[in-house]
């Protein structure tokens, strides 16, 4: 719920600098962190920045996602009927922790509402969650990082796979793509692990690969046809779909998703009903055609090392926006 230790290191870390040279950067705070360096930032006078990863700074369970009904939650974070809904995993005592960490978050750590900057990953994620920040915060773009090496275009056309990264759980759509892919008669590759293995492992078209390492996932990657994103819940960016277009594969995207913004419908991929079996069926049948998978995959590849987010663009954007704050 709040972690001291955190606090006075930071507290003897900040003595050491002077807040008219010095900005403090949030990323990652809600498991371990804790806001308690917000509120030392901000009572020793420096500014502090937050990159908006997820939606904890306005929904006890950071997703705006009712688990118990695998539905988007329509309710105002920290509401009435917020608190006194059961929507976690765990359980109602886990909802009860949630609810009581972001009533400390919000009161003791004076957050958001003592944060005026915020990078966003996406439009999409900015709009959800400025009804909860400061009227006065400002908010400058910037995609995330990607650590990618540009390879020769991957010839789509001659795999068998439609690829899928990330946990096998509800909200990240799965009973819709095992359901739409057996209609449509793809074969699936799943690269990850989760809840619903076992559910998986009853479609005869399916291939799960377990966790395996961020480079296996780029291997996995060379063996798609197109790549399929359809979570149910908002996902504040979706990194694996512009890994995916640097190695020139299209995607198949959820609307509900922050990555529907980096696709061009029919250029460099599809956005789909989130969990829309026969809308997803209808995609899918797309990746059967050699020359549209070839196509969209050479528009995804040439559109992201246009502009890549690698390392160097991703360093020189910081910089600015620091410069902006300062």
């Amino acid at each position: 719920l709040w972690n001291f230790k955190a606090q006075r290191v930071m507290s003897g870390l900040l003595q050491t600098l002077k807040p008219e040279a010095t900005i403090i950067h949030l990323h990652g705070y809600t498991k371990a962190l804790t806001t308690s360096p917000v509120r030392v930032a901000k009572k020793q006078g420096f500014e502090v920045v937050c990159t908006l990863h997820d939606f904890f700074a306005a929904c006890p369970n950071g997703a705006f996602f009712n688990y118990q009904t695998s539905a988007i939650c329509p309710l105002t974070g920290m509401s009435a009927a917020c608190i006194t809904t059961h929507c976690d995993t765990r359980g109602w005592a886990h909802k009860a922790y949630r609810v009581v960490r972001s009533f400390v978050q919000k009161n003791v750590g004076k957050f958001p509402e003592s944060v005026r900057h915020y990078i966003t990953l996406s439009h999409f994620s900015a709009e959800h969650l400025r009804p909860y920040l400061p009227d006065e915060a400002q908010f400058y773009p910037l995609e995330n990082l990607i650590e990618v090496t540009k390879k020769p275009r991957v010839d789509v056309a001659a795999n068998e796979y439609v690829v899928a990264v990330g946990r096998l759980d509800i909200e990240k759509g799965i009973e819709t793509l095992l359901e739409s892919a057996k209609k449509a008669d793809v074969k699936l590759l799943l690269v990850g692990d989760g809840p619903l293995r076992a559910l998986a492992e009853e479609y005869e078209n399916v291939t799960i690969t377990g966790w395996v390492s961020p480079e296996q996932v780029h291997d996995y990657l060379s063996q798609a046809r197109a790549l399929i994103f359809p979570s149910i819940w908002y996902e504040a960016y979706g990194l694996v779909v512009s890994e995916a277009a640097a190695r020139g594969m299209a995607a198949i995207v959820s609307d509900i998703s922050a990555a529907a913004e980096r696709i061009e419908e029919g250029e460099n991929g599809l956005v789909v009903k989130a969990g829309d079996v026969d809308a997803l069926t209808d995609a899918l049948e797309k990746t059967k055609d050699n020359a549209w998978v070839a196509s969209t995959g050479k528009n995804a590849y040439e559109r992201f090392w246009n502009t890549p987010p690698t390392r160097e663009h991703h360093t020189e954007g910081l910089l600015g926006i620091y410069q902006k704050i300062f």
